[in-house]
Protein backbone atom coordinates (compact mmCIF):
# COMPACT_ATOMS: atom_id res chain seq x y z
CA UNK A 1 0.00 0.00 0.00
CA UNK A 2 1.52 3.14 -1.15
CA UNK A 3 1.32 6.52 1.97
CA UNK A 4 -0.42 9.61 1.09
CA UNK A 5 2.08 12.35 0.09
CA UNK A 6 3.12 14.26 3.22
CA UNK A 7 2.11 17.92 2.71
CA UNK A 8 3.44 20.55 5.18
CA UNK A 9 0.72 21.40 7.42
CA UNK A 10 -1.40 24.20 5.56
CA UNK A 11 -1.18 27.82 7.24
CA UNK A 12 -3.91 28.69 9.85
CA UNK A 13 -7.43 28.90 8.57
CA UNK A 14 -9.09 31.70 9.90
CA UNK A 15 -12.99 30.65 10.22
CA UNK A 16 -15.88 32.58 8.57
CA UNK A 17 -17.63 34.58 11.22
CA UNK A 18 -20.03 32.62 12.73
CA UNK A 19 -23.40 33.87 14.63
CA UNK A 20 -23.45 33.10 18.21
CA UNK A 21 -26.38 30.69 18.20
CA UNK A 22 -27.86 28.37 20.72
CA UNK A 23 -27.17 24.24 20.61
CA UNK A 24 -29.90 22.89 18.29
CA UNK A 25 -31.10 19.54 19.81
CA UNK A 26 -29.62 16.45 17.75
CA UNK A 27 -32.72 14.98 16.11
CA UNK A 28 -33.69 11.67 17.48
CA UNK A 29 -36.57 10.58 14.64
CA UNK A 30 -34.23 8.16 13.15
CA UNK A 31 -33.96 5.02 14.80
CA UNK A 32 -31.00 4.24 16.36
CA UNK A 33 -29.49 0.82 16.36
CA UNK A 34 -26.69 -1.26 18.26
CA UNK A 35 -23.25 -2.04 17.44
CA UNK A 36 -22.16 -5.38 16.74
CA UNK A 37 -19.79 -6.23 19.46
CA UNK A 38 -18.65 -4.72 22.36
CA UNK A 39 -14.92 -4.52 22.48
CA UNK A 40 -13.66 -5.12 25.85
CA UNK A 41 -9.58 -4.35 27.18
CA UNK A 42 -8.55 -8.05 26.50
CA UNK A 43 -10.07 -7.54 23.14
CA UNK A 44 -12.61 -10.61 23.57
CA UNK A 45 -15.79 -9.50 21.71
CA UNK A 46 -19.19 -10.06 22.91
CA UNK A 47 -22.45 -11.64 20.33
CA UNK A 48 -24.36 -9.24 18.13
CA UNK A 49 -27.32 -7.70 19.44
CA UNK A 50 -30.34 -7.26 16.86
CA UNK A 51 -30.72 -4.03 15.80
CA UNK A 52 -34.63 -3.41 17.35
CA UNK A 53 -33.54 -4.36 21.06
CA UNK A 54 -31.15 -0.81 22.17
CA UNK A 55 -31.91 2.94 21.08
CA UNK A 56 -27.87 3.72 20.40
CA UNK A 57 -25.01 2.88 18.93
CA UNK A 58 -21.80 1.56 20.65
CA UNK A 59 -18.37 2.51 19.41
CA UNK A 60 -14.87 1.69 20.70
CA UNK A 61 -11.51 1.96 20.00
CA UNK A 62 -9.64 -1.29 19.52
CA UNK A 63 -7.26 -1.96 22.34
CA UNK A 64 -3.64 -3.30 22.51
CA UNK A 65 0.24 -2.54 21.83
CA UNK A 66 2.26 -3.65 18.88
CA UNK A 67 5.75 -2.60 17.53
CA UNK A 68 6.27 0.74 16.86
CA UNK A 69 7.69 -0.33 13.16
CA UNK A 70 5.90 2.18 11.04
CA UNK A 71 4.44 0.75 7.67
CA UNK A 72 3.03 2.48 4.42
CA UNK A 73 0.92 5.06 5.03
CA UNK A 74 -2.55 5.16 3.01
CA UNK A 75 -2.82 5.07 -0.57
CA UNK A 76 -4.58 7.93 -2.10
CA UNK A 77 -8.23 8.52 -2.24
CA UNK A 78 -10.45 9.22 -4.82
CA UNK A 79 -11.69 12.68 -4.15
CA UNK A 80 -15.62 13.03 -3.50
CA UNK A 81 -17.44 16.21 -3.15
CA UNK A 82 -21.24 16.77 -3.42
CA UNK A 83 -22.89 19.80 -4.83
CA UNK A 84 -25.30 21.56 -2.86
CA UNK A 85 -28.15 23.24 -5.20
CA UNK A 86 -29.57 26.63 -3.49
CA UNK A 87 -32.86 27.93 -4.23
CA UNK A 88 -33.21 31.68 -3.76
CA UNK A 89 -36.06 34.10 -3.52
CA UNK A 90 -37.65 35.57 -6.76
CA UNK A 91 -37.49 39.30 -7.91
CA UNK A 92 -40.14 41.32 -6.04
CA UNK A 93 -42.24 44.07 -8.17
CA UNK A 94 -42.95 47.08 -7.43
CA UNK A 95 -46.25 48.47 -6.84
CA UNK A 96 -47.53 50.97 -9.44
CA UNK A 97 -48.54 54.67 -8.17
CA UNK A 98 -51.92 55.99 -9.24
CA UNK A 99 -51.93 59.18 -10.81
CA UNK A 100 -53.76 62.00 -9.24
CA UNK A 101 -56.59 63.51 -11.68
CA UNK A 102 -55.64 67.02 -12.83
CA UNK A 103 -56.65 69.89 -11.56
CA UNK A 104 -59.64 72.23 -12.17
CA UNK A 105 -59.41 76.28 -12.44
CA UNK A 106 -62.64 76.49 -11.10
CA UNK A 107 -63.66 73.84 -8.80
CA UNK A 108 -67.97 73.39 -7.59
CA UNK A 109 -69.16 71.42 -4.32
CA UNK A 110 -70.46 68.34 -6.27
CA UNK A 111 -74.22 68.38 -5.54
CA UNK A 112 -74.56 64.53 -4.22
CA UNK A 113 -70.78 62.73 -3.00
CA UNK A 114 -69.21 60.85 -5.61
CA UNK A 115 -65.69 58.65 -5.60
CA UNK A 116 -63.01 58.32 -7.60
CA UNK A 117 -61.31 54.69 -7.33
CA UNK A 118 -57.88 54.17 -8.35
CA UNK A 119 -57.09 50.80 -9.44
CA UNK A 120 -53.80 49.76 -8.47
CA UNK A 121 -51.83 46.33 -8.64
CA UNK A 122 -50.66 44.91 -5.27
CA UNK A 123 -47.43 43.83 -4.82
CA UNK A 124 -46.55 40.37 -5.39
CA UNK A 125 -45.37 39.34 -1.79
CA UNK A 126 -41.95 38.35 -1.26
CA UNK A 127 -40.73 35.04 0.06
CA UNK A 128 -37.33 34.09 1.50
CA UNK A 129 -36.18 30.26 1.75
CA UNK A 130 -36.81 29.15 5.38
CA UNK A 131 -33.54 27.75 6.76
CA UNK A 132 -34.78 24.84 8.11
CA UNK A 133 -32.94 22.91 11.66
CA UNK A 134 -29.76 20.97 11.29
CA UNK A 135 -30.19 17.56 10.16
CA UNK A 136 -28.02 14.68 9.76
CA UNK A 137 -27.96 13.26 6.66
CA UNK A 138 -27.93 9.45 6.07
CA UNK A 139 -25.18 9.02 3.19
CA UNK A 140 -21.48 8.04 3.25
CA UNK A 141 -19.62 8.31 0.38
CA UNK A 142 -21.24 11.10 -0.99
CA UNK A 143 -22.14 12.35 2.23
CA UNK A 144 -21.85 16.64 2.19
CA UNK A 145 -19.54 16.93 4.66
CA UNK A 146 -16.98 15.14 2.99
CA UNK A 147 -16.51 17.95 0.19
CA UNK A 148 -12.93 19.61 -0.35
CA UNK A 149 -12.56 22.46 1.86
CA UNK A 150 -14.15 20.88 5.13
CA UNK A 151 -11.97 20.92 8.40
CA UNK A 152 -11.19 21.02 11.37
CA UNK A 153 -10.36 25.05 12.23
CA UNK A 154 -7.62 25.77 14.46
CA UNK A 155 -8.89 26.50 18.38
CA UNK A 156 -7.29 27.88 21.20
CA UNK A 157 -10.95 27.45 22.53
CA UNK A 158 -9.60 25.57 25.71
CA UNK A 159 -6.08 24.74 28.09
CA UNK A 160 -5.05 21.16 28.80
CA UNK A 161 -4.54 20.53 32.48
CA UNK A 162 -1.82 19.43 33.46
CA UNK A 163 -1.95 15.44 33.46
CA UNK A 164 -1.67 12.57 35.38
CA UNK A 165 -2.52 8.99 34.79
CA UNK A 166 -5.16 8.44 37.57
CA UNK A 167 -8.35 8.73 37.09
CA UNK A 168 -9.14 12.41 38.59
CA UNK A 169 -5.78 13.63 36.08
CA UNK A 170 -7.38 11.61 33.12
CA UNK A 171 -11.08 13.43 33.76
CA UNK A 172 -9.23 16.70 34.08
CA UNK A 173 -7.38 15.88 30.70
CA UNK A 174 -10.60 15.23 29.11
CA UNK A 175 -12.70 17.59 30.15
CA UNK A 176 -10.45 20.81 29.62
CA UNK A 177 -10.14 19.06 26.22
CA UNK A 178 -13.56 18.83 25.30
CA UNK A 179 -14.12 23.00 24.41
CA UNK A 180 -11.32 22.52 21.86
CA UNK A 181 -13.26 19.48 20.04
CA UNK A 182 -16.41 21.24 20.09
CA UNK A 183 -15.20 24.41 18.17
CA UNK A 184 -12.52 22.75 15.81
CA UNK A 185 -15.65 21.05 14.70
CA UNK A 186 -18.42 23.19 14.58
CA UNK A 187 -17.43 25.06 11.15
CA UNK A 188 -18.00 21.53 9.11
CA UNK A 189 -20.66 20.23 11.02
CA UNK A 190 -23.00 23.75 10.91
CA UNK A 191 -21.48 24.55 6.99
CA UNK A 192 -23.69 21.78 5.55
CA UNK A 193 -26.40 22.14 8.03
CA UNK A 194 -25.36 19.33 10.64
CA UNK A 195 -26.28 19.30 14.46
CA UNK A 196 -22.91 20.35 16.15
CA UNK A 197 -24.71 19.60 19.46
CA UNK A 198 -21.63 19.18 21.96
CA UNK A 199 -21.63 15.66 23.57
CA UNK A 200 -21.71 14.47 27.90
CA UNK A 201 -18.21 13.07 28.37
CA UNK A 202 -17.78 10.75 31.20
CA UNK A 203 -14.90 9.18 32.89
CA UNK A 204 -15.40 5.70 34.37
CA UNK A 205 -13.46 3.18 36.12
CA UNK A 206 -14.67 -0.12 35.04
CA UNK A 207 -18.09 -1.78 33.07
CA UNK A 208 -21.09 0.75 33.14
CA UNK A 209 -24.54 0.52 32.13
CA UNK A 210 -25.14 3.03 29.02
CA UNK A 211 -28.23 2.93 26.60
CA UNK A 212 -25.73 1.11 24.17
CA UNK A 213 -24.91 -1.58 26.80
CA UNK A 214 -21.88 -2.37 28.50
CA UNK A 215 -18.35 -2.12 27.58
CA UNK A 216 -15.05 -1.97 29.51
CA UNK A 217 -13.33 0.45 27.04
CA UNK A 218 -13.29 3.89 26.00
CA UNK A 219 -16.49 4.41 23.09
CA UNK A 220 -18.87 6.80 22.00
CA UNK A 221 -22.77 5.72 22.76
CA UNK A 222 -25.26 7.62 20.08
CA UNK A 223 -27.87 6.27 22.24
CA UNK A 224 -27.14 9.44 25.09
CA UNK A 225 -24.56 11.15 22.69
CA UNK A 226 -21.61 10.15 25.62
CA UNK A 227 -18.22 9.84 25.29
CA UNK A 228 -17.11 7.08 27.95
CA UNK A 229 -13.58 7.37 28.71
CA UNK A 230 -12.28 4.55 30.82
CA UNK A 231 -9.80 5.30 32.90
CA UNK A 232 -8.83 2.17 34.70
CA UNK A 233 -8.05 0.28 31.07
CA UNK A 234 -5.88 3.04 30.16
CA UNK A 235 -3.84 3.63 32.98
CA UNK A 236 -3.91 -0.16 34.13
CA UNK A 237 -4.09 -2.38 31.81
CA UNK A 238 -2.93 -0.57 28.47
CA UNK A 239 -0.40 0.88 31.03
CA UNK A 240 -0.32 4.15 28.18
CA UNK A 241 2.37 5.93 31.22
CA UNK A 242 2.49 9.17 32.35
CA UNK A 243 1.80 11.44 29.14
CA UNK A 244 -1.16 12.68 27.51
CA UNK A 245 -0.51 11.96 24.63
CA UNK A 246 -2.03 8.25 24.04
CA UNK A 247 -4.97 9.55 26.15
CA UNK A 248 -5.68 12.22 23.88
CA UNK A 249 -5.09 9.82 20.63
CA UNK A 250 -7.99 7.81 22.25
CA UNK A 251 -9.95 10.74 22.62
CA UNK A 252 -9.54 12.69 19.65
CA UNK A 253 -10.56 9.51 18.20
CA UNK A 254 -13.74 8.69 20.24
CA UNK A 255 -14.68 12.88 19.18
CA UNK A 256 -14.61 11.31 15.55
CA UNK A 257 -17.29 8.71 16.13
CA UNK A 258 -19.64 11.49 17.75
CA UNK A 259 -18.95 13.94 14.46
CA UNK A 260 -19.96 10.90 12.95
CA UNK A 261 -23.26 10.34 14.63
CA UNK A 262 -24.64 14.31 14.53
CA UNK A 263 -23.65 14.00 10.60
CA UNK A 264 -25.82 10.89 9.55
CA UNK A 265 -22.70 9.02 8.95
CA UNK A 266 -23.05 6.40 12.00
CA UNK A 267 -26.62 5.63 11.38
CA UNK A 268 -26.00 4.99 7.54
CA UNK A 269 -22.91 2.82 8.15
CA UNK A 270 -25.12 0.59 10.63
CA UNK A 271 -28.08 0.83 8.02
CA UNK A 272 -25.55 -1.06 5.35
CA UNK A 273 -23.94 -3.15 8.14
CA UNK A 274 -27.09 -4.70 9.21
CA UNK A 275 -28.69 -5.06 5.44
CA UNK A 276 -24.98 -7.24 4.27
CA UNK A 277 -25.06 -9.06 8.18
CA UNK A 278 -22.80 -7.48 10.97
CA UNK A 279 -20.54 -9.86 11.23
CA UNK A 280 -20.56 -10.75 7.30
CA UNK A 281 -17.23 -10.12 5.50
CA UNK A 282 -18.76 -7.13 4.02
CA UNK A 283 -20.34 -6.17 7.31
CA UNK A 284 -16.89 -5.93 8.83
CA UNK A 285 -15.45 -3.69 6.20
CA UNK A 286 -18.14 -1.19 6.92
CA UNK A 287 -16.82 -1.29 10.81
CA UNK A 288 -13.69 -1.28 9.32
CA UNK A 289 -14.60 1.87 7.28
CA UNK A 290 -16.73 3.64 9.95
CA UNK A 291 -13.36 3.06 12.51
CA UNK A 292 -10.44 4.53 10.27
CA UNK A 293 -12.86 7.19 9.50
CA UNK A 294 -13.06 8.60 13.09
CA UNK A 295 -9.38 7.78 13.38
CA UNK A 296 -8.79 10.09 10.27
CA UNK A 297 -11.07 13.08 12.26
CA UNK A 298 -8.99 12.67 14.84
CA UNK A 299 -6.04 13.21 13.17
CA UNK A 300 -7.51 16.26 11.92
CA UNK A 301 -8.42 17.37 15.57
CA UNK A 302 -5.04 16.75 16.38
CA UNK A 303 -3.89 18.82 13.81
CA UNK A 304 -5.98 21.93 14.62
CA UNK A 305 -5.02 21.78 18.17
CA UNK A 306 -1.31 21.16 17.50
CA UNK A 307 -1.25 24.15 14.95
CA UNK A 308 -2.67 26.94 17.48
CA UNK A 309 0.05 25.38 20.51
CA UNK A 310 -2.95 24.24 22.40
CA UNK A 311 -1.10 20.62 22.33
CA UNK A 312 2.39 20.30 21.95
CA UNK A 313 4.98 19.15 19.56
CA UNK A 314 5.91 16.49 21.65
CA UNK A 315 2.41 15.33 22.90
CA UNK A 316 1.44 15.28 18.81
CA UNK A 317 4.36 12.83 17.90
CA UNK A 318 2.98 10.33 20.82
CA UNK A 319 -0.67 10.68 20.08
CA UNK A 320 0.19 9.81 16.23
CA UNK A 321 2.53 7.04 17.29
CA UNK A 322 0.12 5.57 19.90
CA UNK A 323 -2.69 5.20 16.56
CA UNK A 324 0.00 2.52 15.41
CA UNK A 325 -0.68 0.77 18.41
CA UNK A 326 -4.55 0.32 17.75
CA UNK A 327 -6.55 -2.15 16.00
CA UNK A 328 -7.24 -5.71 15.15
CA UNK A 329 -4.84 -8.19 16.31
CA UNK A 330 -5.45 -11.57 14.80
CA UNK A 331 -3.75 -13.61 17.20
CA UNK A 332 -6.79 -12.36 19.61
CA UNK A 333 -9.59 -14.09 18.33
CA UNK A 334 -11.87 -10.49 17.71
CA UNK A 335 -13.15 -10.03 14.35
CA UNK A 336 -11.26 -7.99 12.18
CA UNK A 337 -13.95 -4.87 12.58
CA UNK A 338 -11.25 -1.68 13.68
CA UNK A 339 -8.60 -2.19 10.93
CA UNK A 340 -5.06 -3.65 10.98
CA UNK A 341 -2.98 -1.19 13.64
CA UNK A 342 -0.27 -0.14 10.36
CA UNK A 343 -3.50 1.26 8.79
CA UNK A 344 -5.24 3.08 11.88
CA UNK A 345 -1.97 4.90 12.14
CA UNK A 346 -1.98 5.65 8.94
CA UNK A 347 -5.29 7.24 8.87
CA UNK A 348 -4.41 9.55 11.78
CA UNK A 349 -1.68 10.29 9.68
CA UNK A 350 -3.60 11.30 6.81
CA UNK A 351 -5.98 13.45 8.58
CA UNK A 352 -3.33 15.42 10.51
CA UNK A 353 -1.04 15.90 7.30
CA UNK A 354 -4.05 17.15 5.24
CA UNK A 355 -7.17 18.31 7.57
CA UNK A 356 -9.61 17.78 5.04
CA UNK A 357 -12.84 15.02 5.46
CA UNK A 358 -12.23 14.78 1.73
CA UNK A 359 -8.73 13.13 2.90
CA UNK A 360 -10.71 11.40 5.50
CA UNK A 361 -13.47 9.51 3.27
CA UNK A 362 -12.87 5.94 3.82
CA UNK A 363 -15.91 4.86 2.31
CA UNK A 364 -14.14 5.85 -1.70
CA UNK A 365 -11.19 4.24 -0.12
CA UNK A 366 -9.74 0.64 -1.53
CA UNK A 367 -10.17 -2.78 0.42
CA UNK A 368 -6.66 -2.53 0.84
CA UNK A 369 -6.48 1.08 2.48
CA UNK A 370 -9.28 -0.19 4.67
CA UNK A 371 -7.97 -4.32 5.67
Amino acid sequence: MTGPIRLPLPPPRSRAEEPATAPQPIPRSRAQTHTGYQRNADGIAGPVPQQSRAPGLLITLGLGVAGLALVGVIGAMANSALDASRQTAGPTRAAPTAEPPPAQNTPQPPTTPTTTEVETEEPEPTYEEPVGSPQPVYLLGDHPINADGMYASDTTACTLAPFSRDHAGQDALYQSALPCMVDAWRYALESNNLPATPPELITVSGPVETPCGTANSSYYCSGNHTLYMSASVHADQEQLGDHPGPYLSVLFHEYGHHVQGLAGIMQAAWDERYAVGPNSPEGLEISRRLELQATCYGGMLLAATTRTGVVDLDTMSIALRDARNRGDWPDRGAPPDHGAPEINGGWMEQGYYNNNTQQCNTWLATPADVR
